[in-house]
């Protein structure tokens, strides 16, 4: 059987019906086709879900700041309100959940809702451990025919992702054997802040801090603004994996998306140019090497993932990869493919090379993009250049917007709002105010729905269920697909931990070579704290 034929996704999405716990059907026959869904976390990356939810049911929003909250329910007048999610789970007509919260408390919210027969979409990563995003995969394998879900690697909707994936399958550079992909962002912490101030009445930080250790309050974890405050606070173990689960988890999508893989079969660390391990807090410079096995249409491919600045060798003299902030090169037998998320170049061996060997897929035979389109990343220039809008004002007591860049003790310098708040507290949620102000003038509110959270939209309600794509059903980065890729960048942390190369059996989960990495697989979590509630 040929590569092409045995990979060629099904393009065509099929109309459905989807029996709910109710018992009442919804689909595109349905009388309402409105999905009831559930917010958890409504600021920073909460945001980007509001063009998308508005044209659906919100009935419940979750944040532990209520502040928040009372700002969200301007906009989503029907929608209950809690500061626990696990008390809004409980809710019985929340159908979906989308979960935007801190990074420590995305496994525990999927698993909840799934155990719950609930559709969900969680902003990348699905967990922080190995044993939290196995927990979750498993957890969606066993309800895949009755729930949709996606995960927030929303890069994957640009149609460059397919075209990589056509260009690898269809052997425009022979066999693949290598391909390495980076990320350039640094972020380095000294340690965990110390103790500073007291919480704002209306932050419930104890349910903030979670599963997690206890750490007192200190604004440093809350100094960013919207869509950013991950920043401050995922470098530090408790509650984040650092750049493995940032925009490692949007690079290696690009990676994932066109190599079939599974979990790695050994898992590598280059001690000679990455940092030292330190308990408290994750790698900036991290160079990991993960080694897969052979699948039905390629041979052994290695995957070489490098952050904080390290980069490989350019396949070229010509290539300027310090330019290029997130990308990967694709290694094989007569060529590479450079890339980054929205552009790619091919590249011969050699100087000679004719591409005679390469027969280019008919259109017909194209990859299904999201939602047919993807997320275009060209359109024809505007008949005059817009006007730079002007910047918002700043609160009181704020003379810029924050960075997350270190200052002399090693820690972002926190500007403090009026009153001693620090700006991911008190910060007013200004997509709210757009959309009051909008629709106080008359006009269409900011912002369009985004395919990639329409997609998962559609397959929730049914109208994608004989649809796949790559390793993917459904939608392209369901639990299925992204938690072995998760899983394999968060093997790369434990690998680190180890101080030597692992040999990792992906079936049954464990480190084979060294017994003691695998209690590193796994969290301790606090008490009253359960991942599978």
């Amino acid at each position: 059987m040929q590569r092409r034929d045995l990979l060629k996704s099904a393009a065509a999405p099929a109309a459905g019906l989807t029996i709910l716990r109710s018992g009442m059907l919804r689909g595109a026959t349905a009388p309402s086709n409105k999905l009831n869904i559930a917010l958890v976390g409504v600021w920073g990356r909460g945001t980007a879900h509001y063009a998308t939810m508005r044209n659906e049911n919100v009935v419940a929003i979750c944040d532990v700041n209520e502040l928040r909250n009372k700002e969200a329910l301007q906009i989503f007048p029907k929608a209950k309100a809690y500061w626990d999610w696990r008390k809004m789970l409980d809710q019985k007509d929340i159908e979906a959940v989308i979960i935007c919260t801190a990074d420590h408390h995305h496994a525990f919210i999927a698993n909840w809702a799934l155990n719950r027969d609930m559709h969900v979409f969680c902003e990348k990563p699905l967990g922080i451990s190995v044993e939290e995003v196995r927990t979750v995969r498993a957890n969606y394998l066993k309800r895949k025919a009755k729930v949709a879900t996606q995960h927030g690697t929303q890069r994957h909707a640009y149609p460059n992702f397919e075209r990589i994936r056509e260009l690898i399958l269809d052997g425009a550079i022979g066999e693949l054997h290598t391909v390495h992909s980076w990320d350039a962002r640094r972020l380095p912490r000294p340690g965990y802040p110390p103790a500073e101030g007291m919480p704002p009445k209306y932050l419930q930080y104890e349910q903030w801090i979670g599963p997690s250790p206890y750490h007192p309050y200190s604004p440093q974890y809350f100094g960013g603004s919207s869509g950013l405050n991950c920043l401050f606070w995922n470098m530090y173990r408790d509650f984040g994996v650092g750049q493995m689960g940032d925009m490692g988890a949007h690079t290696m999508d690009l990676v994932w998306n066109a190599v079939d893989c599974g979990a790695p079969s050994t898992i590598d660390i280059d001690f000679e140019v990455s940092d030292k391990y330190d308990p408290d807090i994750c790698p900036v410079k991290l160079k990991a090497i993960f080694e897969h096995p052979a699948n039905s249409w390629r041979g052994p491919v290695k995957l070489v993932w490098y952050q904080g600045g390290l980069k490989p060798e350019a396949p070229k003299s010509y290539v300027d990869l310090s330019r290029v902030g997130n990308g990967a090169i694709f290694e094989g037998s007569k060529g590479s493919i450079f890339c980054d998320f929205t552009s790619r170049i091919i590249i011969p061996n050699n100087d000679d090379g004719d591409f005679t060997y390469y027969k280019r897929r008919s259109k017909d035979d194209l990859l299904p993009l999201i939602m047919g389109t993807g997320m275009p990343t060209q359109a024809p220039p505007p008949a005059r250049p817009a006007p730079r809008p002007q910047q918002a004002a700043l609160p009181k007591g704020m003379t810029a917007m924050p960075s997350a860049e270190v200052g002399p003790n090693g820690f972002p310098t926190i500007q403090m709002m009026e009153g001693g708040i620090p700006p991911a507290i008190g910060m007013p949620n200004d997509v709210v105010e757009r959309i009051l102000a909008a629709e106080k003038a008359g006009q269409p509110a900011p912002g369009r729905p985004d395919p990639f959270q329409l997609e998962w939209i559609e397959a929730c309600k049914g109208n994608r269920n004989n649809f796949v794509t790559g390793m993917s059903s459904k939608t392209h980065c369901d639990f299925d697909y992204s938690g072995t890729m998760i899983e394999q960048m968060l093997l790369g942390l434990v690998a680190h931990r180890a101080g030597k190369k692992l040999e990792y059996d992906g079936k049954t989960g464990r480190v084979t070579n060294m017994p003691e990495a695998n209690d590193w697989l796994k969290r301790t979590y606090r008490p009253n704290w359960k991942l599978d509630g």
